[in-house]
């Protein structure tokens, strides 16, 4: 937290510094619009902000994609411990499980059995 601020106070130094040093004022036309004597620090600052602005509504979008991709994993985590527990029932006396009616003994040594 005292990086971010570090790092903001210091961009904002940086910037007010930019600005002061170029106070020029330039004429700006944007698709059907002209602006005239448009101080060139503003320039620099709306064209800072927009790129901001569009990493962060992306930034967003994948957080919300994520979000909802960790939710259906998680669900389908849920679904297969659920179907996991109802049909293995493991005895630890004789070495062996049982699955779906079928007996596996636990082989010693084999990679599968080996934890």
């Amino acid at each position: 937290m005292q990086r971010g601020l570090l790092t903001g106070i210091s961009l904002g130094v940086a910037m007010t510094i930019f600005a002061l040093q170029n106070s020029v004022k330039v004429p700006v036309r944007f698709l059907w619009s002209k602006f005239e004597d448009v101080p060139l620090a503003l320039i620099v600052l709306i064209a800072i902000l927009t790129g901001v602005l569009i990493t962060v509504i992306f930034a967003f979008i994948d957080q919300q994609k994520l979000k909802a991709r960790i939710k259906r994993l998680q669900t389908k985590i849920k679904a297969l411990e659920g179907n996991t527990a109802d049909e293995t029932i493991r005895t630890e006396s004789d070495d062996s499980f049982k699955e779906d009616d079928t007996i596996i003994e636990r082989e010693h040594g084999h990679k599968f059995f080996d934890d």
